[in-house]
């Protein structure tokens, strides 16, 4: 035989590019931003950067991480705007009040809103007249009868309220996020009946042009009259991906796309400057084959970036500037610079150099959420993609074959990268696992060759004055629009058969999501080949499992607690027995399309805890207390559903028994004399409604007695009114508690006294919103009289009340202390960020 030939060695898997010396520093400058917000939280970033190997030669000492931090921190708190300290008298007012000021951003919002911010504003009405609004106003139009364009000078009628509210532990902070623009104060106002006036147009000639190209290509989608959901849904798809604008979409669409992870491709981030600029270098290819000679001038790669520039740079117009095009434009720009200076992968210094420069002109960018996860998701691409592509060398396929695997599994291999860097964010931020990556190998390529070139073309050629153009436009418009109808038509089909996955998962604290970032940027060194880092995964593992062990200690205490969240104007109680169970009493409810089940009431339940339930109770079938358990039970374990027999009507009330028979929930009614036993000597008593009482309003309310070892602990009445509560108390039932959650909100029509003195409470808290004055003066005093503590969440936020396992009295903690200082004392009556 032959001597065997020898095979040529395998070439080793090229490694992810390691970080320069500089650019641990820019990450230690982030970790000192984020710390003016969360101390420990950047503390324990800048120690994660401390333990990692740092790169060599010149490597940055720890000296500089820390100078990093330092430097960031003071960037972030010299950006942070301060809390007003003057306010106008009026705006604690509550009445509705003449606004005037000028349009600094259009946002569009699902289902046709408009968020409108208000630069230079003024307020009248009241004891004011023309009084400056502290920073800018927040001014949500609902059924717009004109679109603003920035610049506009606007008039408004409105109620004026902080930006506070939904004040729970574990949520978001909706006023420090308002705050980070800054933004202070709301306003809410109809188009449609006449409470928005245009008083000047803009004098912004490039917005003008916008918002003009922006209507011609919105009448040219407009769907027609009886088009169906998906139909609608495409149509307003297409207007996305050009300009941002997701007014076209319902809340249903959008929850829709983002179940089947494809959220980002609504995002206008990296992805879509990609395709954009992989537009400009198939005009280079073009031109190269039209003209040869070309590339002896310029090669290609250079007049590829050549060619996109421009093309970028309108999108991002297009876009309006958002942070994430922001990033993806100054990511394509350092990209090209270093291409130009022979850098082979430039995609991590590009992207460390767009976000230093991003963060250098505005460092309180770092907070934003879509830019946090656009970083991560390239991040993630660049580490995670070396082994990907030494596999793609060694697989043996004829080349068509080979390229069509290729290309397929590199669009599946890099949603897999970016999901997983960005899943610790995600939880956090919206408790949601979508495993789908899969239909983005559907639908990125014709998103990518075919919808979004139509979609700019037919853009591009709209506005031009041959008619043979105009009418291209028009048709490439509509072709693209059909393709994304195509996709939710497509999706419609694979959730009718529940073939998309999507699941609740436990909300990780920051520690959590600090460990799994260690621990993911371990393995990516790890893969790179470089020293191990021990030090530094051991530490991601340690604050990955720290707050699990923490919180199952305090599981084991035997307390008892009940919460009262702030779910604004509506109700939600929520009972943590030992041993990590919970249960809720309603999940609140407020008008339009804002999911309270899902962003407030789920995101409590969530935090650091799994998405389990031991019971959820219904008091009443008003939309104010059930309309968020049609998101909790469709996304929760729930083991039981209790309600009062009373079934709510329209859409919320077919959502709950959609839920509750998909997820296969036992659903039961009680009436007075059940009792829920909740083991260790907890009982929950059930004292209203009885028989012949009508279960359809507040009369039929469930009025429940949390007792423990014979001992009233709470009593929670729904919104039973003034003549059910005495009736109550007339009949002799045991009603003594500790804490009285008001009835009705706190309405002056709903507490007795006779029910006062059989309660006899010592805390007393009130589950209202700023639309109307709960709880009433008049009940206050007279809870204050009986030497009852009153609290109220639309100023206290979320109320913890803890009922000691050892005895003793309850421990009533509101979430949001009172401001001591004068200025930001005036500021929290004024409903301000708290």
């Amino acid at each position: 035989m032959g001597a065997r030939r020898k095979r040529p060695p395998r070439e080793a898997p090229r490694a992810a590019p390691p970080l320069l010396p500089w650019q641990p520093c820019l990450l230690a400058g982030v970790a000192g931003i984020l710390a003016v917000a969360a101390p420990a939280a950047g503390l324990c970033g800048l120690l994660l950067l401390a333990l990692f190997p740092r790169p060599a030669p010149g490597r940055p000492r720890l000296l500089l991480l820390a100078l990093g931090f330092g430097l960031g921190f003071a960037a972030g708190f010299l950006a942070m705007p301060r809390l007003p300290r003057q306010v106008p008298s009026c705006l604690a007012s509550g009445k509705p009040l003449d606004i005037v000021g000028r349009v600094g951003a259009v946002d569009g919002r699902p289902g046709g809103r408009l968020a409108v911010e208000l630069e230079e504003a003024t307020v009248s009405g009241g004891e004011c007249r023309d009084a400056p609004v502290p920073g800018r106003l927040l001014l949500t139009v609902d059924a717009p009868a004109f679109r603003p364009v920035p610049g506009d000078r606007l008039a408004a009628t409105g109620r004026v309220r902080g930006t506070g509210g939904f004040d729970n532990p574990g949520g978001q902070d909706f006023a420090f996020l308002r705050r980070l623009d800054g933004i202070f104060f709301r306003a809410y106002a109809r188009g449609d009946r006449g409470q928005v006036a245009l008083l000047a147009p803009s004098g912004d000639a490039w917005a003008v042009r916008r918002e003009a190209l922006r209507q011609a290509v919105a009448a040219r989608l407009a769907p027609p009259e009886g088009a169906d959901a998906p139909a609608r849904a495409g149509r307003a798809m297409a207007l996305a991906l050009v300009f941002g604008d997701v007014s076209g979409f319902s809340q249903a669409d959008l929850d829709l796309v983002r179940r089947a992870s494809l959220s980002h491709t609504l995002a206008l981030s990296g992805m879509n400057i990609s395709y954009v600029a992989a537009m400009g270098a198939a005009l280079a290819w073009g031109l190269g084959r039209l003209r040869p000679g070309v590339f002896l001038r310029l090669p290609r790669p250079y007049l590829s970036l050549v060619l996109a520039a421009p093309l970028v740079v309108g999108y991002c117009w297009l876009g309006g500037y958002s942070p994430s095009l922001y990033r993806a434009a100054f990511m394509f720009g350092c990209c090209a610079l270093l291409v130009f200076a022979g850098r082979q992968v430039p995609v991590l210094d590009g992207l460390f150099l767009a976000l230093g420069l991003m963060l250098a002109a505005m460092p309180l960018v770092a907070f934003d959420a879509r830019l946090q996860l656009s970083a991560l998701a390239v991040a993630g691409i660049v580490a995670f993609w070396p082994p990907f592509a030494a596999w793609g060398k060694r697989i043996g396929l004829p080349r068509p074959a080979r390229l069509l695997v290729l290309g397929l599994g590199g669009v599946l291999w890099t949603s897999l990268c970016a999901e997983a860097a960005v899943m610790p964010l995600i939880a956090r931020l919206y408790g949601d696992f979508n495993g789908n990556p899969w239909i983005n190998v559907a639908w990125l390529p014709p998103l990518g060759l075919v919808v979004t070139p139509l979609a700019l073309v037919g853009t591009a050629l709209l506005p031009l004055p041959v008619p043979l153009a105009r009418e291209l436009g028009g048709q490439a418009l509509l072709l693209a629009a059909w393709c994304c109808e195509g996709l939710m038509r497509a999706l419609a089909f694979l959730d009718a058969r529940d073939w998309l996955f999507t699941t609740a998962v436990l909300r990780p604290a920051w520690p959590e999501v600090l460990g799994c970032l260690g621990l993911l940027a371990g393995l990516a060194v790890t893969l790179a080949g470089g020293r191990r880092p021990v030090a530094a995964m051991l530490a991601s593992l340690g604050l990955l499992v720290g707050p699990t062990l923490w919180r199952s200690a305090s599981d084991l205490s035997g307390d008892v607690r009940l919460t009262v969240l702030d779910v604004g104007q509506g109700q939600s109680t929520v009972l943590s027995l030992p041993g990590g169970r919970r249960i809720v009493v309603d999940a609140g409810g407020l008008y339009g399309d804002f999911d309270v089940g899902r962003a407030v009431v789920g995101a409590f339940l969530a935090d650091g805890r799994p998405p389990r339930l031991e019971a959820a109770l219904a008091s009443h079938p008003h939309a104010d207390h059930v309309k968020g358990f049609v998101s909790l039970l469709d996304r929760f374990a729930v083991g039981a559903f209790y309600d009062n027999g009373g079934a709510p009507e329209g859409q919320i009330g077919r959502g709950i028994a959609t839920a509750l028979a998909r997820r296969g929930i036992p659903h039961a009614a009680l009436a007075a004399g059940d009792r829920l036993d909740l083991g260790r000597g907890l009982v929950l008593e059930v004292l209203h409604p009885g028989e012949g009482d009508d279960r359809s309003g507040n009369g039929g309310s469930l009025v429940l007695r949390l007792t423990r070892d014979g001992r009233g602990l709470a009593v929670v009445p729904g919104d039973a009114e003034r003549g059910v509560l005495t009736r109550l108390a007339a009949s002799g039932a045991q009603l003594s508690a500790e804490v009285l959650v008001l009835p009705h909100h706190g309405s002056a029509t709903a507490l007795s006294r006779r029910f006062l003195a059989a309660v006899s409470p010592v805390v007393a808290v009130a589950s209202c919103g700023d639309v109307w004055a709960f709880p009433a003066a008049k009940v206050e005093a007279l809870l204050a009289r009986h030497g009852c503590r009153v609290f109220a969440t639309r100023r206290d936020g979320a109320v913890t009340v803890t009922f000691p396992a050892a005895g003793g009295p309850p421990v009533a903690e509101p979430r949001l202390a009172h401001a001591k200082a004068d200025g930001e004392s005036s500021f929290a009556l004024a409903g301000g960020a708290r």
